[in-house]
């Protein structure tokens, strides 16, 4: 992995990507609002906070948990997931906020960086961790057999292998508006991500997060553009949420 970078503008990301994405190699991408944390999957954290002093047996535990997480969601609610495949199971559970062994990464380097922008309670650093999409390290999933097989062929502490995958654009499980719009592929196999198939890492100071934003939203990359789902509607419209009071200008007129 080459040393991390800081940047500060949308330009100088942009020319940073640009010096090692080609049209001969793919790229993967993920934005973290802070630059501390590892990349890992959901289940892993959920274990960690449990077993922090049995890291050496999280990779069995998490297929353990896999495997009762996806019997008990086709046995409890099996008009929803009873005729899915296990794999299926995790990315509909994903989508709706569920710990599993899929990592969100996206094939769009500016989607990354507006979630490596996020803001947090403490003022923290993002980051952007690239990854190169080599096929000697990733197996990309290219069939129905493969998509339809049994979590032991992705999960398996015995096969330490990583694999990809996108799902279908007309798909009823995950919501296809923000996978089309995010560039959204899921990565899994292992429970994290070693540093020695990380290719960069991007870091974004927090002082700089805001104008960033800013300028992602210029060129089309918000938070009203990738969660464009009535679920994203409902998210930026909580008490708890930012409201941009010119929305109400066209109503109320100058009243502030």
């Amino acid at each position: 992995m080459n040393s991390p970078i800081e940047i500060s503008r949308l330009e100088a990301y942009i020319n940073h990507i640009g010096g090692f994405a080609t049209s001969e190699k793919s790229h993967l991408y993920r934005g973290q609002e802070d630059a501390e944390w590892d990349v890992t999957s959901g289940v892993l954290r959920r274990l960690l906070s449990v077993y922090k002093g049995k890291r050496q047996l999280l990779p069995s535990l998490c297929w353990g948990y896999l495997l009762q997480l996806v019997d008990e969601v086709q046995l409890e609610y099996p008009s929803i997931y009873r005729s899915m495949s296990p794999l299926e199971c995790l990315a509909h559970l994903q989508h709706n906020g569920v710990a599993t062994g899929l990592i969100d990464f996206t094939f769009n380097p500016l989607v990354a960086l507006w979630f490596a922008c996020a803001e947090t309670e403490v003022e923290t650093s993002g980051k952007v961790t690239v990854l190169e999409n080599d096929s000697d390290e990733i197996c990309g999933i290219k069939s129905i057999k493969e998509l339809e097989s049994g979590l032991e062929n992705f999960f398996s502490p015995a096969k330490s292998k990583w694999h990809l995958w996108a799902p279908a654009l007309d798909s009823r499980l995950v919501d296809t508006q923000r996978i089309t719009r995010q560039y959204s592929v899921f990565l899994f196999g292992l429970p994290e991500v070693s540093d020695d198939i990380v290719a960069n890492e991007i870091v974004i100071p927090h002082a700089h997060k805001a104008a960033l934003r800013t300028e992602l939203a210029h060129v089309g990359i918000s938070e009203e553009t990738l969660f464009a789902d009535p679920p994203g509607f409902w998210e930026r419209n909580t008490s708890q949420h930012y409201y941009d009071m010119d929305l109400i200008k066209p109503y109320y007129g100058e009243i502030l």
